[in-house]
């Protein structure tokens, strides 16, 4: 296996931070709100055996730049698609998640010949279709995404709403793994506050019909931020999708169900698109 490839890319005058690694069918994972490329932690090995997995890190969050918001999830679209295109790749697997989910939405929307397949994890199409959390876990989340504190409070603060609390209580380790990779290129609150602005004005609910790449919608049954309802009104606006729900996990479920999340993608993406560039 090749080293992985860690750089800086000049996009629309923002510098994103990328890294690339492994080899085959081209993958972009798409991180969420204040996150980065430690967010894909536990896909990454296992996807890399298989495919070309490229991580970045949004405008506003880990290495990259953090221009003045508030920011759009169509330029940050935009920006992913112009990395694809700066990496020479004509096209990819999207995966997203929560706020990284209405960034690849909006990537198959607006570049449909950039998606070889489009994979939505706990998130969600905005607007007023859209189901929120519950009143204080809402409130939660707004303090946690605008309010200033340090990188450990921040990050020990999403582990209630991120993880489901079987999760917390089989696997503390994990846990504590989750806060340490959370830590790590804290995003600034001035970046958090410009993509949470991005996030509050999404709504892709009238545009949902036009991704014509095939979509997996995963969604845990204990997530307290995006309830499960949301995966259903994607399931039934996007044309060709597929709908699973995990059973037990929470919001993180890429990192509490990665297993099985990880079997879910490269089955996926095995049935969708990749013969597509290797003949």
């Amino acid at each position: 296996m090749n080293q992985p490839l860690r750089a800086t890319a000049s996009i629309q005058g923002v510098n994103l931070y990328y890294e690339t690694s492994g080899a085959g069918v081209p993958v972009l994972f798409i991180a969420g709100l204040g996150s980065n490329t430690e967010h894909w932690h536990r896909q990454t090995p296992v996807l890399e055996e298989h495919h070309l997995v490229v991580r970045f890190d949004n405008r506003g969050a880990g290495r990259s730049d953090v221009p003045p918001g508030p920011y759009t999830v169509k330029e940050m679209a935009s920006e992913a698609v112009q990395l694809l295109d700066a990496l020479d790749i004509a096209a990819a697997h999207i995966v997203g998640s929560s706020m990284g989910g209405m960034v690849a939405q909006e990537v198959a929307i607006q570049y449909p010949d950039k998606a070889l397949s489009l994979t939505l994890v706990a998130t969600q199409c905005g607007g007023t279709h859209s189901s929120g959390a519950a009143p204080e876990n809402a409130v939660a989340l707004e303090e946690l995404a605008t309010l200033d504190m340090n990188p450990q409070e921040r990050a020990r603060g999403w582990v209630p709403y991120t993880l489901s609390l079987s999760f917390r209580e089989a696997h503390p380790n994990l846990v504590e793994d989750y806060v340490r990779l959370s830590a790590l290129y804290p995003p600034p609150t001035a970046g958090l506050r410009a993509q949470w602005a991005a996030l509050m004005s999404y709504d892709s609910w009238d545009r949902l019909p036009l991704v014509s790449a095939p979509a997996l919608i995963l969604q845990g049954d204990e997530d307290v931020l995006v309830p499960c309802e949301n995966a259903d009104v994607l399931g039934v606006r996007i044309p060709e999708s597929r709908v699973v729900i995990i059973r037990g996990a929470g919001h993180s479920l890429e990192f509490e169900a990665a297993e099985l999340v990880n079997d879910l993608l490269l089955g996926f993406f095995a049935e969708n698109g990749d013969e597509a560039l290797t003949g």
